[in-house]
């Protein structure tokens, strides 16, 4: 599904709820560029407890309608993204709570808590990774950082690219797969070391 933020914020919050003359506009900016980035989390984190993408579209909204009704409980400087995915928790436990009444099965609590820190601790990692990967993405020189990003960005294959580099298929894929491999081996080095920033 895709969605343009302005579209999903303009139906959740009518023009006259959202702006008050004593709302602050750019606190409403702030909100709706912390929900853009936290948004796939959100998302992530009501399908995996609702385990539908047509309920969890129904969690998200309502998700977003709390979130910006109790934005201003939410502490500035702390990390939104954590905060609006244990609100989404809340919001998708009670809905497969009310579902689950209705139709007679569903997990538990219990299981729907642990579901959560799967999906949580994933999230995380990948996080982690990320940064660990655009650290590692930094010790390559200038060109083969940008030999990398010509090959994922300007073609759409790397057969493609190849042949608008005039070299062979063989010797682009072989230095992709060993500047992937360096990469590899950087990220899972610097995890082990604990060395994240």
């Amino acid at each position: 599904m895709v969605f343009r933020i302005s579209d999903v914020m303009s139906n959740l919050f009518p023009i006259d709820d959202l702006f008050y003359d004593d709302v602050d506009s750019s606190r409403e900016a702030m909100f709706l560029r912390q929900l853009a980035a936290a948004y796939h989390d959100i998302y992530a984190s009501s399908l995996a407890i609702v385990g539908r993408g047509e309920d969890a579209d129904d969690v998200v909204q309502e998700v977003c309608v709390v979130l910006w009704k109790q934005y201003d409980e939410f502490e500035e400087g702390t990390n939104f993204k954590k905060w609006a995915c244990t609100v989404a928790f809340n919001v998708a436990k009670a809905f497969a709570r009310k579902r689950r009444r209705q139709q007679g099965y569903g997990l538990s609590d219990h299981a729907l808590m642990r579901v959560a820190q799967i999906q949580s601790g994933g999230s995380e990692l990948l996080e982690l990774q990320r940064d660990v990967l655009q650290s590692c993405m930094q010790k390559l020189s200038d060109e083969e950082r940008n030999f990398l990003f010509d090959c994922y960005r300007n073609a759409p294959t790397l057969a493609k690219h190849a042949r608008n580099l005039g070299m062979s298929i063989g010797t682009v894929y072989s230095k992709v797969k060993r500047l992937r491999r360096r990469l590899l081996d950087c990220v899972q080095r610097t995890l082990r070391r604990g060395e994240t920033s």
